[in-house]
């Protein structure tokens, strides 16, 4: 692979820190005051750093002011409402929240003068003593994180999840004992930023076209995603997903020197004997480390529903690699996941009919993974703020499976356009296309009905949470109602 040379894909400075101890001294700005940059001004300043952590939105429009009272109350100044380049006349070393771009001017002016800039990620590592494990990829990422994180304490060890889901890194890395485990999930964006960040076992679940407004093209996310895998040394694991060809050679392809392990859906009988996790003849799910093969359950028995939802699963058993793990206890833990918000959750059943809220499915990708988890016909609502989505992609797969599209957002023209074969209607809101999907359904003879909106939420919501959380409201109020 040729060495990619862009603003998105930075490299660290000369003099960034490599440990804690490289931080004595150093005068600090957070750019980026939402959850991340405070977790990583609070610890620097609990640590004795003087920090400055700055936001272009101005305080009234910042989250949480008690927050930030209590930060200053800690000697973190506030700068709200600046991102002039002037933060950094005072500044040794700037941390980044993963929502502020590498071309961003501050970070961009500081890269020219030198200044390191590295990740809230970045920091937290440096300050932990706990091993941890670090899981990215495009889709799959929260619910292999999560089920990892129950799984590796089904180990007997303290396990604490974090990162691009739940807490910040920063919040309690430090505090994990070294008999413990970091389980974080890691996104490209925290990536752009890392230096030194060497988990003892990191994982990719898969690859598809994401995030390129930010990176730029497909190789530079790729290779973001790969920085993961960069540190580690041949003590560390490094997981792939054998059936996923866009990251299945990363082993040779980003010249990684960690133990190789595998997930994959089949016994292959290229990969017998190698470790990791995978779906026997038999239809069990199986781990395999150091010769050993332990079968854990059927992977018909997973609540978690879908074959992505398989892949998810043996990602997370492959999380547990560095580990002894009582066998009973995984498959125990595998069996009881329920899975997670809005990722294909049961959302209620109103008469006869079951609807399942999908509302991170935020693209086209994550949407096919939703019409391949249920057999035709599903009646599924789309729709939303279009993300420059290859509708074309999976128009085949749409007339395959569905027997009903509602469209909702600034989005539904252009999908009925890019699938006219598919029937569709469309509703004037999310309420809306609750009922119009329920008599879809019916008229289907019992068809579930899906949220997957393959689309961003910001037309009509706050967020993917605030638009599942009210689809889930709609269908209460339906089973309240007539549709009971």
């Amino acid at each position: 692979m040729k060495p990619i040379v862009s603003p998105a894909f930075p490299v660290p400075a000369k003099d960034a820190p490599r440990s804690w101890s490289a931080w004595t001294g150093r005068r600090a700005l957070v750019v980026g005051a939402a959850r991340s940059g405070r977790a990583a001004a609070r610890l620097l300043a609990g640590r004795g750093l003087p920090v400055t952590l700055a936001d272009a939105r101005p305080r009234e429009a910042l989250a949480g002011a008690e927050g930030l009272a209590a930060l200053e109350e800690h000697g973190v100044r506030i700068a709200a409402g600046r991102d002039d380049l002037a933060l950094l006349d005072g500044a040794d070393i700037v941390v980044t929240s993963p929502g502020v771009p590498p071309t961003a001017p501050l970070l961009a002016a500081a890269d020219k003068r030198g200044v390191p800039v590295v990740a809230e990620l970045e920091l937290a590592f440096q300050v932990s003593r706990a091993p941890w494990v670090a899981i990215t990829g495009t889709n799959g990422k929260s619910t292999t994180t999560a089920l990892a994180g129950r799984l590796v304490a089904a180990t007997g060890r303290p396990a604490w999840v974090c990162g691009n889901i739940g807490e910040a890194a920063c919040e309690q890395a430090a505090d994990i004992p070294p008999d413990g485990a970091i389980i974080a999930e890691v996104s490209s964006f925290q990536l752009e930023r890392v230096v030194a960040f060497k988990p003892a076992l990191a994982l990719v679940t898969n690859l598809t076209p994401d995030h390129l407004d930010r990176h730029g093209d497909l190789a530079t996310y790729a290779a973001l995603k790969a920085r993961v895998f960069a540190q580690q040394d041949a003590a560390d694991r490094a997981v792939l997903n054998a059936d996923d060809p866009a990251t299945a050679d990363w082993a040779a392809r980003f010249g990684i020197v960690a133990r190789i392990a595998y997930v994959r859906a089949t016994d292959r009988a290229d990969l017998a004997g190698v470790d990791g996790a995978l779906v026997d003849d038999a239809g069990n799910v199986v781990r395999a480390r150091e010769g050993h093969r332990d079968v854990l359950l059927p992977a018909r028995a997973l609540l978690i529903p879908g074959p992505h939802n398989v892949v998810n699963a043996l990602c997370a058993v492959a999380a547990t690699l560095p580990w002894d793990a009582p066998a009973a206890a995984l498959a125990a833990g595998l069996a009881a996941f329920p899975g997670l918000e809005h990722r294909i959750e049961a959302a209620g059943v109103v008469g006869s009919i079951r609807f399942w809220n999908d509302s991170k499915a935020t693209n086209v990708d994550s949407m096919r993974t939703a019409l391949l988890a249920f057999a035709a016909p599903i009646v599924v609502i789309a729709g939303g703020r279009d993300k420059a989505g290859p509708w074309s992609s999976i128009v085949a797969l749409a007339g395959e499976r569905i027997g009903r599209l509602v469209l909702i957002g600034e989005a539904a023209p252009t999908i009925a356009a890019a699938w006219p074969a598919v029937p569709s209607e469309r509703a004037i809101d999310l309420a809306d296309a609750v009922r119009r999907a329920y008599a879809a359904a019916h008229a289907l003879g019992g068809a579930p009905v899906v949220l997957s909106p393959g689309c961003a939420s910001f037309d009509m919501f706050t967020d993917y949470e605030d638009r599942g959380r009210r689809f889930k409201a709609a269908v209460a109020a339906l089973a309240a109602g007539e549709g009971a």
